[in-house]
């Protein structure tokens, strides 16, 4: 047996268009995941599918071989047309230690593990994927490899706030550009679609609302097209060629996400493990285009954002961001390996220059 989803788009959210290849995919960005917390004071993690073993904190070539060459069962759902997807080469990351992880969530439906622990690659905590086996088939069967879709959330990033000045290293900018309508992707009323779809959606409910009150208030006044769409954004929108321009309202500056990291009862929470993963593309003496080529190999994750619609101004405006998959995960491992994000090279390029990041 094994456990996959189906591909649902092809995405990434850096000037790049989303092609998809179902209309939407349906689905609540914590939906998925199993809100039990893997934590206890002693930095062992308490699961069924899970004993500390400290014969595996182990990074050679040799033993990564090893783990991989044990996995002789599989675990997913039928693909269209039930067959396994050899093309995907199993992730390789830094491996971690069970017995060092100090929380966090499983996910029941993907037969996964969200993990923070100590990083290998940065100083602090660091994002890890393992197998969460806790399936009780008839057979008796091991999960031995599981598939992740791209587009899959895993975990939210963090709860916060809004700023007009950056504070620490993981704020994260509410920033879109001209062509962005149709190349970033966002979580809105718990689907994923592309940011332009969104907008659209709401325009639409502001348009059908408008005719409304003009039919019961003769003479109500004309509204500029698109006035009011997106915080902190200029939206230009044409309803005859469905065109969509936007562009960074230059008078509105509180647009920095900063993560709330005060609250202790939420450290390890759904809502909040994202904030853990690390640039493992990162490279001082890399070009930008090389930069960029070590992301594309290293980095399994991606950041989009949960919108909603503010019901005082009908607005769409941002409520926190959410970590999914940025392509086809396959994972074989039973122990934590690290995963990354990519943080973008002005983020690091302002590191060297300024001796300060930018926001993510």
């Amino acid at each position: 047996m094994r456990r996959s989803c189906l591909p649902l788009c092809i995405l990434t959210i850096s000037h790049v268009v989303i092609l998809f290849v179902s209309t939407k995919y349906t689905v609540d960005a914590f939906s998925l995941i199993r809100r039990d917390i893997i934590h206890n004071g002693n930095g062992a993690i308490q699961s069924k599918s899970f004993q500390p073993n400290t014969n595996i904190s182990i990074t050679s070539s040799r033993r990564q071989s090893q783990i991989i060459e044990q996995r002789t069962k599989l675990f997913s759902s039928s693909t269209p047309d039930d067959e396994i997807n050899d093309t995907i080469e199993p992730y390789i990351g830094p491996i971690g230690s069970l017995a060092d992880m100090e929380g966090g969530v499983a996910i029941g439906n993907l037969a996964l593990h969200v993990l923070a622990g100590p990083s290998l690659v940065a100083p602090g905590l660091g994002l890890f994927l393992s197998i969460y086996d806790d399936f009780d088939g008839d057979d008796g069967g091991a999960v031995e490899e599981i598939i992740i879709p791209r587009g899959t959330p895993l975990c939210g990033y963090a709860r916060g706030y809004f700023s007009d000045e950056q504070d620490g290293d993981k704020s994260v900018g509410f920033l879109f550009g001209e062509n962005s309508a149709d190349g970033t992707a966002v979580f809105y009323e718990k689907q994923l679609m592309t940011l332009g779809d969104a907008l659209w959606s709401v325009y639409e409910d502001q348009q059908s609302q408008k005719r409304q009150q003009q039919e019961e208030e003769e003479g109500a006044e004309e509204e500029e097209e698109g006035r009011g769409l997106l915080f902190g954004h200029k939206v230009e929108m044409n309803a005859d060629t469905r065109e969509m321009i936007i562009t960074p309202d230059e008078e509105f500056l509180s647009r920095i996400f900063i993560p709330d990291t005060d609250d202790e009862s939420s450290k390890f929470a759904a809502t909040s493990l994202g904030i853990y993963a690390n640039d493992l593309a990162y490279d001082p003496d890399s070009t930008k285009q090389q930069y960029f080529a070590n992301s594309e190999q290293n980095n399994v994750l991606q950041l989009a954002w949960r919108l909603a619609k503010d019901e005082t101004s009908d607005m769409l405006v941002p409520t926190w961001p959410v970590v999914m998959t940025r392509k086809d995960v396959r994972l074989l491992n039973s122990v934590p390996m690290e995963v990354g994000l990519q943080y973008g090279f002005n983020y690091w390029d302002a590191v060297v220059k300024e001796g300060v990041s930018k926001y993510i």
